[in-house]
């Protein structure tokens, strides 16, 4: 036979009889082998597993102060962040041993699979320690180094072989080893696209408890920051929402709320930003509190809140707190007109609402905490009292709608800011004998224009804008003394306005404007019409009077001072 032929014969032998016999089970040794590359490559879902292990090797960490074994390194790695010894220490809270720590880890690059397992403990530290948020100064400082570390061995770790999936994931998501690590998820997540958790959870293994979710949230407020207004605002009220759900979250996402809504063209009252703000702040009216507000939102975005919060009081007042139940919606609206002008605002409440336990009560007063007396004496237990200073008057209006407004020099008043009761008497709030009572408004038919008068030519406000804050008087105490509440007079030392001799209607314009600002005076100037330039004022007001008669101004009863 042909040897070829015969070759041909064997082969095809061989063949069949391999195709006859059965073909083994591989399934179990795939299973098998795919278990044994994960654990010699590492899962980013896995931790060190040995606890024991681990505690163990970090406490000889925080004792010898060094790591002889790979072993103890890969352990001190994945316990870095958490408290281990007496006392609780975390490694990377430690000046000198977290970077040590680093040193160790970097001498393992010549062996991948080592260096990468330890890479991943380091990876969980970080994502588990709120870096950004400590009260560590060390523990800050490490966070940021392993951040760098972390991020200069990123790509390398990407190119080794085989190939991780987490290490992969880590590379698309490398921003998450920068600052703002989670603004590339914002506008995503606020569109409702939550994919992107999904992904992190899965690929890179971030938990709930890490502060890549807290950011995560951030970064929607962020994204919605940027919207045009009216965009913005849509997205106002679900993100104060969703901030009520994360408490930690809540100063720095209303901080980002706030200051972009007073950016806004228009920022009307948007009532979920304001009691978000009074809950996590407290009021803004507080010296106290001033400086927390301005230091998180800036002044102007706090001037905003408090406006917010002088209407909603003027509201609660003339709604909530009317001695017969009846809302009066007449002075309501008169004074939300003067909202921007008033400078203070407190409360005298009688024992009924000072005990009401009723929700919007219990609101008004939280509000108003340290902004509040009793109101006693009299019958005035079913009555409160609204005290608001307009430049250098006080204003005074009461909940029983047959009371007049009293009016106050808001210098020399019957009591004194700040205590606890006072009298709703004609020996307190109504005393019209008191040296500092200037005038009482009654409520009679066209009191609005009356109101409207005193307060544009006394008080120089103007309903819907906003006055210059009044300069102190030199000399003139603005809260009385503790035994003399009731102190009369000081006398100012008076300004001059310079004046031609021999022309009295000569004078330096600019400085009579900074006077009138100083001292919340109205200037209204008719002289390009044939009129007069008139100051607002009346003749009880010394310093205005000496100062304008000196230049050539004269008075006339119920309007001011002119010059022709």
């Amino acid at each position: 036979m042909n040897p070829i032929t015969d070759f041909r014969n064997r082969l095809y032998q061989i063949n069949t009889e391999v195709l006859l016999a059965p073909f083994p089970e591989l399934s179990e040794e795939m299973a098998r082998t795919t278990q044994r590359l994960k654990a010699e490559y590492g899962d980013i879902s896995r931790g060190a597993g040995d606890q024991q292990g681990i505690a163990a090797a970090v406490i000889a960490y925080l004792k010898i102060h060094s790591l002889p074994t790979y072993r103890d390194i890969k352990y001190v790695c994945f316990g870095v962040s958490s408290p281990y010894g007496t006392p609780l220490t975390r490694v990377i809270e430690h000046e000198t041993l977290f970077p040590k720590l680093l040193n160790a880890v970097e001498l393992l690059q010549p062996e991948p699979r080592k260096f990468r397992r330890c890479y991943q403990g380091l990876l969980k530290a970080y994502l588990r320690y709120p870096g950004q948020h400590t009260e560590s100064v060390y523990g800050h400082r490490n966070w940021l180094v392993l951040r760098e570390f972390l991020s200069q061995h990123c790509k390398a770790l990407n190119k080794q072989k085989p190939v991780m999936e987490w290490t992969q994931a880590l590379y698309e998501h490398r921003n998450l080893l920068a600052d703002n690590p989670c603004k590339p998820y914002g506008k995503a997540l606020l569109a409702g696209d939550m994919s992107v958790i999904e992904e992190l959870k899965s690929r890179l293994g971030v938990d709930d408890d890490t502060w890549v979710m807290n950011e995560l949230i951030l970064a929607q407020i962020q994204a919605a920051t940027t919207l045009n207004d009216p965009e913005f605002i849509l997205q106002v009220l679900p993100l104060v929402k969703l901030l009520e759900q994360h408490t930690l979250l809540v100063t720095t996402g209303l901080s980002l709320l706030l200051r972009r809504y007073e950016a806004c063209k228009v920022h009307t009252e948007h009532h979920a930003l304001r009691e978000a703000a009074l809950k996590e702040w407290k009021s803004p009216w507080l010296e106290a509190n001033k400086p927390m507000w301005h230091g998180q939102i800036g002044e102007a975005a706090t001037n905003m809140v408090s406006l917010w919060l002088k209407r909603r009081t003027i509201q609660d007042f003339f709604e909530l707190l009317q001695a017969d139940g009846k809302a009066d919606r007449q002075r309501m609206e008169f004074w939300l007109k003067y909202a921007e002008a008033i400078d203070d605002i407190w409360l005298a409440l009688g024992e009924h609402s000072l005990n009401n336990n009723k929700p919007d009560y219990r609101r008004i007063r939280q509000n108003m905490v340290g902004r509040y007396m009793a109101l006693v004496g009299g019958t005035y237990n079913q009555d409160n009292a609204f005290l608001m200073r307009i430049g250098n008057y006080v204003f005074i209006e009461f909940g029983l709608q047959n009371n007049a407004c009293h009016v106050f020099l808001a210098d020399n008043l019957p009591f004194i800011f700040g205590q606890k009761s006072v009298l709703g008497t004609q020996k307190g709030l109504k005393n019209r004998d008191h040296p500092g009572h200037r005038e009482t408004l009654t409520h009679s038919d066209g009191w609005q224009w009356k109101f409207d008068n005193f307060l544009r030519y006394h008080a120089n406000a103007i309903p819907g804008q906003i006055k210059p804050k009044p300069a102190p008087t030199p000399g003139v105490s603005n809260t009385p003394s503790a035994s003399n509440p009731t102190a009369i007079f000081v006398k100012p030392i008076v300004q001059t306005i310079p004046v031609q001799k021999q022309q009295t209607n000569a004078f330096d314009l600019k400085q009579l404007q900074a006077f009138c600002a100083s001292y919340n005076l109205h200037i209204d100037d008719h002289r390009t019409e044939g009129g007069a330039l008139w100051v607002r004022t009346t003749e009880t007001h010394a310093v205005a009077s000496t100062v304008l008669k000196s230049a050539g101004f004269r008075y006339k009863a119920g309007k001011g001072w002119w010059l022709a």
